[in-house]
């Protein structure tokens, strides 16, 4: 059987597999009442932070923000969806002084806002949110004159963390934050690949990250400066730790702000809600191989068909140890608009491995330039791993910033299905007018318009089948371009007890 035909034959398996999946759930769709919102069930292992409605508590690691410059403000966002106060604690790590922990309630069917420095004047800081409540959900939020960013705060540590994209071009900033919220200490080794391949400096191997702090590492002060491609792999030789990024692009076709979280682990399904060519736009595909073998993977766009993803698909394979980049824009079969896209890695264990395999595979990331005049927005994305389709998502912060806000969603399956959006407000889940039932055609996008004046308030996002959800919204400060992140998919305890 030749390459072709075998993965056309792993797409018709693949597209039958999530059609059926978004029949397995439990309870029922559209529920008045958040607090009892059915969740979703999965045997595969998850690693992308989601709301656990099943437990009577969480934690959440939050990536970490600048502490220094008075010019950024940068906050914590517990939003509670329940009827009853949540109360819990958040602690501050940071580079410099010890831990300091304070209470926090949070009223019902309401969001609280937390200074995420506590006023401390540290380089960096991070936060650990501890609540006992499963249903809340937590974001980081970085107000910075370059545009601001929300990041998704993870629901676990992991002895390993990678990041696909880590531009450094034109002098641009790239620092990675590893937090240890744990009193011992952790021993980690950062390695990174350019261009020219893979390197891991003496200076990097060995690095003590002290118990319950932040340590922030420099890639352009690591002899990784002025590199287009620059991917990181963090592993630890004892313990666990949490790590995220601040980007800060000053030019070679990036400009803007970016935090967020890495990705604890490799994954052999990316999907990105909000695919779009157009005119202005630049969109590329940063695929790292982290592992000492070559990776093949599969690129599928959702355009409304899913015999559209049985056509040719583009097969991409990159070497081990590197980095391959993708310009879809570039690509002449896609139409302009929008679209979704399915990363998969093609092997034969891909029918049986799933992602409960030991072995590892490749991490996606998706940057997004949109340019008009003489003015450039960058965003980056992470996808959505393996397992991460789910019927139920929320926006903690809602789209809060600047007058353009939408979500986009995207149908995973082979099945047409109906969509609503609702928001969280003083009486709890309510429908907005004329987002009760949306129609979502089978593997297609469609990007829902928020009106401003809800726009702060939480957002849920219900579907008949399982759906990814993307959040685009202004960047703020009167600049070009929109800021991205994923919402939070619902996931049952079984799930996270699984991992």
């Amino acid at each position: 059987m030749n390459m072709f035909e075998r993965v056309r034959k792993l797409f018709v398996v693949l597209i039958l597999v999530t059609g059926v999946a978004g029949t397995i759930f439990v309870g029922k769709v559209y529920s008045p009442d958040v607090a009892v919102v059915p969740i979703a069930e999965s045997n595969s292992k998850f690693s992308m932070p989601s709301v656990v409605g099943d437990s009577f508590s969480s934690t959440w690691f939050c990536p970490g923000v600048l502490g220094r410059d008075v010019k950024v403000k940068s906050e914590i966002v517990v939003a509670n969806p329940t009827q009853t106060p949540i109360t819990g604690t958040i602690t501050l790590l940071s580079s410099e002084e010890p831990a300091s922990s304070s209470t926090l309630i949070v009223a019902p069917f309401s969001r609280g806002v937390f200074d995420a420095t506590g006023g401390r004047k540290s380089q960096y800081i991070s936060a650990i949110i501890e609540l006992d409540s499963g249903r809340a959900s937590v974001e980081q939020r970085i107000i910075h004159l370059a545009g601001d960013s929300v990041a998704l705060c993870a629901n676990e540590t992991s002895d390993r963390w990678f990041f696909a994209d880590g531009f450094t071009g034109a002098e641009s900033d790239f620092d990675i934050l590893l937090t240890n919220p744990f009193p011992d200490s952790t021993v980690v080794d950062l390695s990174f690949v350019t261009t020219d391949g893979k390197r891991q400096p003496a200076l990097l191997k060995g690095i003590v990250l002290r118990g319950q702090s932040v340590t922030g590492i420099s890639m352009g002060e690591q002899g990784a400066r002025n590199e287009a491609v620059l991917a990181v792999s963090v592993r630890a030789t004892s313990g666990r730790f949490v790590a995220g990024k601040l980007q800060h692009f000053l030019g070679r076709g990036r400009l803007g702000f970016t935090s967020a979280l890495g990705a604890p682990t490799t994954s052999r399904q990316w999907w990105f809600a909000s695919g779009e060519k157009g005119a202005g736009v630049n969109e590329e595909l940063i695929v790292f191989n982290p592992t000492e073998i070559d990776q093949s993977v599969s690129i599928a766009f959702l355009t409304g068909s899913a015999e559209a993803l049985l056509r040719e698909p583009l097969i991409l394979t990159i070497p081990a140890g590197r980095v391959t980049t993708l310009s879809t824009s570039s690509l002449p079969a896609i139409a302009n608009g929008r679209y979704g896209i399915l990363v998969s890695s093609v092997t034969d264990e891909f029918i049986s491995a799933n992602d409960a395999s030991t072995n590892e595979s490749v991490v996606v990331e998706q940057v997004v330039s949109r340019t008009r005049e003489n003015k450039t927005g960058t965003s980056v994305i992470l996808g959505a791993p393996s397992g991460s389709p789910s019927r139920i998502w929320t926006s903690p912060s809602g789209l809060t910033v600047g007058e353009v806000g939408s979500i986009v969603v995207a149908n995973t399956t082979s099945l047409d299905t109906t969509v609503r959006v609702s928001t969280i407000g003083p009486a709890g889940a309510a429908p907005i007018v004329g987002l009760e039932q949306v129609e979502l055609k089978a593997a297609s996008v469609i990007s829902i318009a928020i009106p401003p004046s809800i726009a702060q308030l939480q957002i849920l996002i219900e579907s008949e089948t399982e759906i990814i959800v993307q959040r685009e919204f202004s960047r703020g400060h009167q600049l070009y371009g929109l800021s991205g992140v994923l919402a939070l998919p619902y996931r049952s305890k079984q799930v996270t007890e699984n991992k």
